[in-house]
């Protein structure tokens, strides 16, 4: 199997995250936000758990794609795992619930019971049906027709009861379930017509459509409520200042070289994706054009325009800012 696509944190969890160190302690959407975190994250984790089954299929010929978000009729769709080979695609939907699962039929309500406690979840079944018409009409409008997909939605929490009276069109099955229904899926298209799986994923790339939400007002709150200034990774204060090249916190006397690239990935999560001077020395609270500059020059940034004009792009890879 090929990953082409590698699944990544979901930029949505990291901008949740920032959101969260930069609001005050005693901010009313605090609760609401760490709430969503702890679901992206049980989301996340459910997903690499069915990557690690997913690695355990024997098929060279399999092309995997995470996290694929394209446009088609005026509608964005998102497709968490979609795998790809010469005959069939498969579209898999993870869902990480714990508890007793129940459905009636495929359009009925998806219901939970966790600790006494029962609650509606979106039905998965109606949510994969949608991607794959989508990408049905995404590939139509390619020139590809007769390219079979199916759907699987996975329950990667292995201690989840499924109870489902009756059979769906679209399996809703255990990790280890879905490599077995994978492995059979492979085998009853082994000899029907062959597609060229890298030319179609290779375009599934390029017309890939990064979610960045703007999260503060997905949150309702202002620029001006949020903390600004560099955080000490010791103490979590608000609270260093620049000497020399380095940063010194004055609440507990910590000093870090690294500490202003957390303070910018922030930036980059919570106002978009382009940074001036003047908005790096408004955000760390740092006076000196010149040293900021400096700064940004040795994070080897992406620009456009001359010096005094220039304006600095969002990394591809801000995790490695995450972790100063």
């Amino acid at each position: 199997m090929l990953k082409m696509k590698q699944r990544q944190v979901p930029l949505v969890l990291r901008q949740e995250e920032a959101l969260l160190r930069r609001l005050p302690y005693q901010h009313f959407k605090r609760k609401e936000i760490e709430d969503s975190i702890g679901k992206r994250w049980a989301g996340y984790r459910g997903e690499q758990a069915l990557d690690y089954h997913l690695d355990l299929l024997p098929y060279h010929q399999f092309r995997i794609l995470h996290d694929v978000r394209l446009r088609t009729l005026h509608k964005n769709f998102q497709i968490d795992t979609l795998i790809l080979t010469p005959q069939v695609g498969f579209i898999l939907e993870v869902k990480n619930i714990a508890g007793t699962l129940h459905l009636e039929n495929e359009s009925g309500q998806f219901l939970r019971t966790h600790n006494g406690v029962k609650a509606r979840y979106p039905n998965p079944l109606s949510q994969v049906k949608r991607q794959r018409e989508l990408l049905k009409i995404w590939l139509h409008l390619r020139g590809i027709y007769a390219y079979p997909i199916h759907c699987h939605v996975v329950i990667s929490n292995p201690e989840t009861l499924l109870e489902f009276e009756n059979e769906f069109s679209i399996p809703i099955t255990t990790l280890t379930e879905t490599v077995d229904r994978l492995k059979e899926f492979v085998d009853r298209y082994k000899s029907r017509e062959t597609f060229n799986v890298n030319a179609i994923a290779q375009s599934l790339i390029s017309e890939d459509v990064p979610y960045h939400p703007n999260i503060l007002s997905s949150y309702s709150v202002t620029s001006s409520q949020v903390l600004k200034g560099v955080m000490c990774i010791k103490c979590k204060e608000y609270s260093m200042f620049r000497v020399r090249q380095s940063w010194e916190c004055s609440s507990c006397n910590n000093r870090s070289r690294k500490a202003h690239q957390l303070s910018l990935a922030d930036y980059f999560l919570l106002f978009g994706s382009t940074l001036t001077n003047r908005k790096c020395r408004e955000f760390l609270g740092y006076s000196s054009p010149g040293a900021v500059s400096k700064m940004l020059s040795r994070m080897e940034l992406s620009y456009t325009g001359a010096t005094n004009t220039r304006t600095y792009m969002m990394p591809d890879n801000i995790e490695k800012w995450l972790h100063p």
